[in-house]
C-alpha cells in the first residue's frame, strides 16, 4: 500500500536559523580551546561548557524554554510596570537533567567569548519573549548581558535587529541587564541611545557600595532606568557598612528618579518591612518567593505587622515604645471636657 503524501510530511518548524548558526560557529570554535584544556586544570569546566552549549541547541531545536522567569514583585503603588521579572537561564542535559549556568557562562567568559555567547543568550532569550507574550503569560522581562558585548558591534547589530523586529505594543518592554562590568570600560553613548530609542530599557545588576558600582552608574546616568539592589546588602544588619540605607543613599544621590528592585528578598514579611523601611523600593526579587505573582500579592497583603514586629531587636522595640509614647503626650483629645459616651 502506498503512501499518500499526506501522511509523510512532517510538521514544519519555524527555526531561528541565525541564532542556531551562531550556536553552530560557537561550537566550532570552542572546541579547540577545550582540546588544549586536554590534562589541565580547566579541563573539566571546558567540556562541561561545550556540554552545556550542546544541551541549549537541543532546546532550540525542540523549541524548549531555556529561561525561567524570577518575577520582580511590586511592593509599591508607585511600580512603573505591571509584570516584569528577569530570565534566568536553565539549561537541561538530554535526561531532563538541569544544568547550572555559571561555570559554563565564566568559562566563555574567561576564553574570550563574552559577546558571541550574550549574543545567543539574549537572542534565545527574544525568542522565548516573544512565544510567552502572544501566549499572555509574560510581557516586561529583563535579559542579563555583559557590558563588555554592547562595545561589540556583531552583538549590537544583532541585538538591535532583533529588537526592532519584535514591534512591542505599549505595555511590553525588554530590559537589558547589565550584570558585571570593569572599571577600564567605557560605553559608547551613541551605542546606547539606539536601545533607548526602541524603548529598550536599562537595569544595572548587583549594586553595592564599591568603586566599580559607582563608575557603572556613572556610565549609565540618565539612561538606566532600574538599579538592582545586591542581596548581601538587602540582608544586611542595620549599621553594617553595607547595609541597605547606606547603599539607598548612595543611589539616590546618583540616580534620584531610578526604580529601585531589592534582591535576595526571603519572603512575604521581608517584603513588606522593606516597603515600610523604604517606601523608593517599587520592587522585591528572590530565589524563596513564590514565582506566582498573585500568589505573591495576597500572601503580602496578608501579612500581619505583628510577624514583623516579631522581627525587631529589642534596642528597635524600645525605641518604637519610646515612639508611641511621646505621641501619646503630643495628642490632643478632640473630645476633652466630653464625655463619648453621651
Amino acid at each position: 500500500m502506498q503512501t499518500s503524501p499526506a501522511q509523510t510530511e512532517e510538521p514544519k518548524h519555524d527555526y531561528d536559523t541565525d541564532l542556531l548558526r551562531r550556536i553552530e560557529n560557537l561550537i566550532r570554535s570552542f572546541q579547540k580551546h577545550v582540546s588544549d584544556a586536554e590534562g589541565k586544570q580547566s579541563e573539566e569546566q571546558m567540556v562541561y561548557a561545550l556540554r552545556t552549549l550542546v544541551a541549549l541547541a537541543n532546546m532550540v531545536l525542540k523549541q524548549q524554554d531555556v529561561f525561567g522567569i524570577e518575577p520582580w514583585h511590586i511592593i509599591s503603588p508607585y511600580a512603573p510596570l505591571s509584570m516584569p521579572g528577569e530570565m534566568l537561564l536553565r539549561v537541561k542535559d538530554f535526561k531532563g537533567e538541569p544544568m547550572p549556568p555559571y561555570p559554563a557562562i565564566m568559562a566563555f567568559y574567561d576564553n574570550g567569548f563574552t559577546a558571541q555567547i550574550d549574543a545567543i543568550l539574549f537572542l534565545a532569550a527574544l525568542e522565548q519573549f516573544d512565544r510567552m507574550r502572544k501566549e499572555g503569560t509574560e510581557k516586561q522581562l529583563s535579559i542579563n548581558i555583559s557590558a563588555r558585548s554592547l562595545r561589540d558591534s556583531d552583538f549590537v547589530k544583532a541585538t538591535l535587529a532583533r529588537l526592532e523586529s519584535l514591534q512591542l505594543n505599549s505595555d511590553e518592554k525588554i530590559i537589558i541587564e547589565i550584570h558585571e562590568s570593569s572599571p577600564h570600560l567605557s560605553m559608547s553613548r551613541q551605542v546606547l541611545e539606539l536601545y533607548k530609542a526602541l524603548d529598550v530599557g536599562f537595569a544595572i545588576d548587583d549594586v553595592g557600595l564599591n568603586m566599580n558600582d559607582v563608575l557603572r552608574l556613572a556610565e549609565f546616568e540618565g539612561l538606566a532606568e532600574f538599579v538592582k539592589i545586591d542581596r548581601h546588602s538587602v540582608c544586611a544588619q542595620d549599621g553594617q557598612a553595607n547595609a541597605l540605607a547606606q547603599v539607598m543613599s548612595f543611589v539616590r544621590t546618583l540616580m534620584p528618579d531610578v526604580v529601585a528592585v531589592a534582591e535576595g528578598v526571603k519572603s512575604e514579611a521581608h517584603a513588606f518591612e522593606i516597603a515600610q523601611d523604604y517606601p523608593d523600593i517599587q520592587y522585591v526579587q528572590g530565589l524563596y518567593l513564590t514565582s506566582d505573582r498573585e500568589t505573591f500579592k495576597n500572601n503580602y497583603y496578608s501579612v500581619d505587622a505583628s510577624e514583623v514586629l516579631q522581627n525587631l531587636s529589642e534596642a528597635d522595640m524600645d525605641e518604637l515604645a519610646s515612639q508611641v509614647q511621646g505621641d501619646l503626650h503630643e495628642f490632643e483629645n478632640p473630645f476633652e471636657g466630653e464625655f463619648i459616651g453621651d
